[in-house]
């Protein structure tokens, strides 16, 4: 996420924009921060305060660069795929439901499919409502508490373990 952002903000900014290529090596940068073209730095003031729309001209998603992050790191990042399946995909979110050992263990014969789809369904929002207007906020289900979260927790917490929280505590309060 971090490499990420700044490497698409700088790309968006440096002579007023050029082509970016991400390379997410991470879950939840393969599933979120790599798709979608918002780009943008953290300052003392705020998360995400400084930045741009700057969409990728690809994204190579490598499931083998995901060898090397520990459970913690691939579970935090499939809150944002999990969160995919409670807004867009019900058939997705009942397949980590069930293979969520898999899921975790990143078995190849369910996490490709569950990355991909994930990938699939933001790009797919995205192309609809590119800035945010409308359709695309749904995809910041749990970040509004989740952000809050992680403003008072970070770095105990990390970023999806608090948009997990936020989902929870964001669908009692819809009840």
């Amino acid at each position: 996420g971090v490499i990420g952002d700044l490497s698409g903000y700088l790309a968006a900014t440096y002579m007023r924009g050029v082509p970016v290529v991400q390379i997410p090596t991470s879950v939840m940068a393969m599933v979120d921060s790599s798709v979608g073209g918002k780009t943008a730095i953290n300052v003392p003031a705020g998360k995400n305060l400084i930045g741009a729309f700057h969409q990728p001209r690809f994204v190579f998603a490598d499931m083998h660069l995901l060898k090397t992050l520990a459970r913690r790191e691939v579970a935090e990042g499939l809150a944002e795929a999990i969160k995919m399946g409670v807004i867009r995909d019900a058939k997705l979110f009942d397949l980590m439901e069930k293979e969520a050992k898999k899921m975790l263990d990143l078995d190849p014969s369910v996490a490709a499919h569950v990355i991909y789809d994930s990938i699939r369904h933001k790009a797919d929002v995205v192309a609809i409502d590119e800035k945010e207007t409308g359709l695309r906020a749904t995809l910041n289900y749990g970040h509004t508490i989740g952000h809050a979260i992680e403003a008072l927790m970070s770095p105990a917490m990390l970023h999806g373990e608090c948009v997990s929280v936020g989902c929870v505590l964001e669908a009692h309060l819809a009840c």
